[in-house]
C-alpha cells in the first residue's frame, strides 16, 4: 500500500470514528436533556439498548475497516449489514425519546420511517452477504434475486406512501406513535429475505462448517423471535439491539471458521513456498572452476508462492543450459505446476535430445492432467561453450536482450511460438545465434516490464533497457541489480501483483 493511500485510510476510518460515537453521544444527551420524570420504563430500556448496541457496532464497522484479511464485494455487504442496523438503533432511540411529545410530531414520523427503512435494508444486505460469502451463482439464484430486488422497491415504496395513508402506523397530535393493524405486513419483506437465505444455507451446507451454519442462524433467529414479541408487547423494542448483537456474533464466528481455515492456508503456503526455495539454483557464483560464463538470476514472487522460475545446469561438460519461464495463475497450483515444468524440461535438455524435440514431449507431458488448465511462457537456451553457439526456443515469452561486446543492450526479436501446454503436438521453432567473448544474454518475465507505480503507469521496455545501459559492461549480478533498484524507484511503494523474474549471463568463451 501506497503511502497516499495508506493516509486516505486512515482519514476515512477517522471520519467514520468521529461521526459514529457523534451519533451515539447525540442520543445519550438528548436522553439526558429530556430526563427520565414520568418516562415509560420500556422507553428508557429501549434508548439504553440502542445506545449500548450504537456503540457495539461502531467497534464493529471500525473492525471490518481494519481488518486486512477481508477485502471484497463480502466485506462490503457485511459492512452495509452493519450500517443499516446502526441507522435503525439510532432512529429507533430518537422514536422513544420523542415519543408523546406534541412537538416533536416531524421528527417522530421522520425517525420511525428511517427506521422502517434500514430494517429492509438489513434484509437485502443479509440476503446479498449469504451469496457472496458462499459465491451461490446459478439461474434459480438469479431469478430470486430479482424478485427480491422488485420486492424491496415495493417495500420502500410503501413505506413512503404510508406517510400519507398511515397503513402502518401515525404520530397523533400528541405526538404518540401509534401502529396500525397492518404494522406487521411492513415485517414480510424481512422475513421472506431471511428465510430465503436461511434456505441457501442449508442447499450449500457442504461447504461450510457447523459454526459457520450456527452464525447464520443465530442472525436471523435473534431478530425474528424478538419481532414477534414486540408485536404483542408494545413499548419494548429491542429488534435492532437483537439485530445487532447477532450480528456481532454471526462476524465473531464467521472469524474464528476463516482464521482456522487461514491459518492452514498459511501453513501450506509456507512448505509450497520453502519447496520452491529449495529447486531454484542459489549458489552464487556457479561452477566458480569454469572461467567460459560468468551467470546470475534471482526470483521475487509478488505472493509468498509465485508462478515463476529459472534454471540453469550444464547439460554435458560443453553446454549451458539457461531457462527462465512464467507460469499462467498464481499461488500455489501455479507453484506445483512450475516445479512438474522444471523437472520435465532438465530431464529432457539433459537427456540430449534435439531443442524442438525436447520441448514438444514437454509441451503434451504438462497437458496430460492439466486440470487446471495452466499454461508456461518459456525461453531456453542452450549455449556450446566452445564455440559460444547458441540454439534457443522462445515459447510465447519475452524477447530476450542481447548485448555485444563493447556495446549496449538491445531487445533481440526472436522467433516466436505458442506456449507450452496450451495445444497438443505444437511445434516449437529454433532460433541460432553466435555469441563473441564479452558478449551477454538477459531474459526477463513480464513481472519486470509490467511493474507499476500507484498510478498504474507500467515499467516497460523502454525502462528495462536504459536500467540495463546504465553500466552495459558490469557483470550479470550488478546489471540484475541496477534493473531491480529502477524499479523499486519508479514502483516506489506500490503493491505488486506479479512475481519479478531475471537471469543474465555473460559468455567470455575458451582461453
Amino acid at each position: 500500500m501506497g503511502e497516499a493511500e495508506s493516509k486516505k485510510e486512515i482519514f476515512d476510518v477517522s471520519i467514520r470514528t468521529v461521526l459514529f460515537l457523534c451519533l451515539a453521544l447525540l442520543v445519550q444527551i438528548i436522553a439526558i436533556k429530556k430526563g427520565t420524570e414520568g418516562v415509560n420504563p420500556f422507553f428508557i430500556i429501549n434508548i439504553s439498548s440502542d445506545v449500548t448496541c450504537m456503540l457495539v457496532g461502531y467497534v464493529l464497522i471500525i473492525g471490518l475497516y481494519m481488518d486486512r484479511q477481508k477485502i471484497g464485494t463480502t466485506t462490503r455487504y457485511l459492512a452495509g449489514l452493519v450500517l443499516s442496523a446502526y441507522a435503525a438503533l439510532f432512529s429507533d432511540a430518537i422514536a422513544w425519546i420523542v415519543q408523546d411529545e406534541p412537538d416533536y410530531i416531524t421528527i417522530n414520523y421522520a425517525t420511525n420511517t428511517v427506521y422502517y427503512i434500514a430494517v429492509i435494508f438489513e434484509a437485502i444486505y443479509f440476503w446479498q452477504y449469504t451469496l457472496t460469502y458462499l459465491k451461490v451463482k446459478n439461474r434459480r439464484i438469479n431469478i430470486m434475486n430479482k424478485l427480491l430486488n422488485v420486492g424491496f422497491a415495493i417495500s420502500l415504496l410503501l413505506i413512503f406512501l404510508n406517510l400519507h395513508f398511515g397503513f402502518y402506523f401515525t404520530v397523533n397530535s400528541n405526538g404518540t406513535y401509534i401502529r396500525s393493524p397492518l404494522c406487521e405486513l411492513s415485517m414480510v419483506y424481512s422475513f421472506l429475505a431471511i428465510i430465503l437465505s436461511l434456505t441457501i444455507v442449508i442447499i450449500e451446507r457442504k461447504q461450510l462448517q457447523p459454526l459457520q451454519i450456527v452464525a447464520f442462524f443465530l442472525y436471523a433467529s435473534g431478530p425474528i423471535m424478538v419481532s414477534v414479541v414486540s408485536i404483542f408487547l408494545f413499548g419494548l423494542s429491542l429488534n435492532p439491539s437483537a439485530s445487532m448483537m447477532s450480528i456481532l456474533l454471526m462476524y465473531c464466528a464467521l472469524n474464528v471458521t476463516e482464521g482456522d481455515k487461514k491459518a492452514i492456508q498459511d501453513n501450506e503456503v509456507n512448505i509450497a513456498s520453502r519447496m520452491q526455495e529449495n529447486i531454484l539454483p542459489k549458489a552464487f557464483p556457479y561452477l566458480p572452476e569454469r572461467k567460459e560464463f560468468d551467470i546470475y538470476a534471482i526470483m521475487k514472487p509478488a505472493k509468498e508462492v509465485g508462478g515463476d522460475f529459472y534454471d540453469f545446469f550444464m547439460v554435458d561438460d560443453s553446454h549451458l543450459a539457461l531457462v527462465i519461464a512464467d507460469v499462467s495463475g498464481k499461488g500455489i497450483p501455479a507453484a506445483l505446476f512450475m516445479m512438474t515444468s522444471r523437472t520435465l524440461i532438465k530431464n529432457r535438455v539433459q537427456a540430449g535430445d534435439d531443442l524442438a524435440k525436447a520441448m514438444g514431449e514437454i509441451n503434451n507431458q504438462l497437458i496430460e492432467g492439466n486440470g487446471a488448465d495452466l499454461f508456461i511462457t518459456v525461453w531456453i537456451g542452450v549455449i556450446d561453450l566452445n564455440t559460444g553457439w547458441v540454439k534457443a526456443v522462445n515459447a510465447g515469452h519475452e524477447y530476450p536482450a542481447i548485448r555485444k561486446a563493447n556495446g549496449d543492450y538491445q531487445i533481440i526479436k526472436d522467433k516466436h511460438s505458442l506456449a507450452v501446454a496450451m495445444f497438443e503436438d505444437v511445434t516449437f521453432d529454433v532460433t541460432d545465434f553466435q555469441m563473441q567473448p564479452g558478449d551477454s544474454i538477459f531474459v526477463y518475465t513480464d513481472g519486470v516490464t509490467e511493474s507499476m507505480d500507484e498510478n498504474d503507469n507500467l515499467f516497460g521496455k523502454e525502462r528495462l533497457i536504459q536500467a540495463l545501459n546504465r553500466h552495459p559492461d558490469c557483470n550479470p549480478k550488478e546489471a540484475i541489480d541496477s534493473v531491480l533498484n529502477a524499479i523499486a524507484v519508479f514502483v516506489d511503494g506500490a503493491k505488486q501483483f506479479d512475481d519479478t523474474t531475471m537471469l543474465c549471463v555473460t559468455y567470455f568463451g575458451v582461453e
